[in-house]
């Protein structure tokens, strides 16, 4: 299940966050990017077995592949309209 991959992703997110905390007691963090490395990190330990790092190149992959699908139904001439 999620369960398991949910939470080994977030304990990972909680020490990277730890590890950015400067010695004063602050750090600055790209929140949504955060959330969206946790969120494809949970997917791929899901449905790949393999963290997030591992699973980037699936995940270039998929987004090149939307790209070429976008681009393939702009230039679809329909006769007529």
């Amino acid at each position: 299940g999620m369960l398991p991959s949910f939470s080994t992703s977030c304990s990972e997110l909680v020490q990277r966050w730890e590890k950015s905390i400067s010695p004063k007691g602050s750090c600055e963090l790209d929140v949504w990017n955060e959330l969206q490395n946790l969120t494809g990190d949970v997917i791929s330990r899901t449905a790949f077995g393999s963290n997030y790092d591992e699973g980037k190149q699936i995940f270039q992959m998929q987004k090149e592949q939307a790209e070429l699908v976008i681009q393939a139904i702009r230039r679809i001439y329909i006769p007529g309209s």
